[in-house]
């Protein structure tokens, strides 16, 4: 596989990912605190000044909360749904000059990769994942997805690697400590995806060609990275082409 693909962070609290395929360096989400995206990225042997870009999935704090610090010294292309302009326009005003749009059907091109965003059912004001072509591989990000529609699925088909959203468990999000509005938000289809929803598509996915599967953005309170594989595991016959993302360690993918 020739693109390297890093998880700084994933979980409700922050999320972030670094990718360099050939000459491209790019971020997607900004969600941590941009000292630890800084450090994470020096850790695997680049330096934020070679990225190139970062790709946004949406406004919500978790996938932007280092985006302003980050921009203080950084002056690189933004691209996100333009929906989310205004409203990053007041949580990253640093960032705000440099914004594109980066909506469902347009086609980002840098150097040696192609990108495509595509529309995810989210509550936000404008939400996306990514198919991203590396040239001889296609890869596929997607979190913050409410339930599995059928542009998400067919984006994701096909795709050697593929990260996808694992959110909770349903018996722990219907016993744990949020309240009743709070738990409907994440269950509905605006919401988050569950571990058996993501589950069931794994063997769809393995049979398009799909090698390997990272969990990400796994709830810390309604999840564990235990009960998500296993879940996961229950419908695949190999284990080594699933991982999990973790909150607080950079994992290769």
């Amino acid at each position: 596989m020739s693109a390297e693909i890093y998880m700084i962070g994933s979980s409700s609290k922050g999320n972030s990912c670094l990718i360099r395929n050939g000459n491209d360096l790019f971020l997607i989400d900004a969600g941590l605190s941009a000292k630890r995206i800084c450090s994470a990225v020096r850790s695997v042997g680049y330096d934020i000044s070679s990225v190139r870009c970062i790709l946004l999935t949406h406004e919500h704090s978790d996938h932007t909360a280092g985006l302003d610090v980050l921009y203080h010294s950084m002056r690189v292309p933004v691209y996100a749904p333009s929906p989310c302009f205004p409203d990053l326009s007041r949580s990253s005003p640093c960032a705000y000059p440099f914004l594109i749009s980066g909506d469902p059907g347009d086609v980002i091109i840098l150097d040696d990769t192609r990108i495509y965003p595509v529309k995810t059912p989210h509550d936000a004001i404008g939400s996306v994942g990514f198919r991203i072509s590396f040239g001889s591989e296609e890869f596929a990000y997607f979190t913050d997805i409410g339930h599995l529609s059928e542009q998400v699925v067919r984006a994701m088909s096909g795709c050697r690697r593929v990260v996808i959203e694992s959110n909770y468990d349903p018996d722990l999000l219907e016993n744990g400590p949020y309240p009743p509005p709070l738990k409907r938000r994440i269950a509905g289809p605006n919401g988050h995806l569950s571990n058996p929803d993501c589950a069931g598509l794994l063997p769809h996915l393995v049979s398009h060609g799909t090698e390997k599967i990272m969990l990400a953005h796994l709830s810390e309170h309604n999840n564990t990275p235990e009960i998500a594989r296993d879940t996961a595991l229950a419908r695949l016959d190999r284990p080594d082409r699933v991982c999990v993302a973790s909150p607080s360690e950079v994992v290769a993918f």
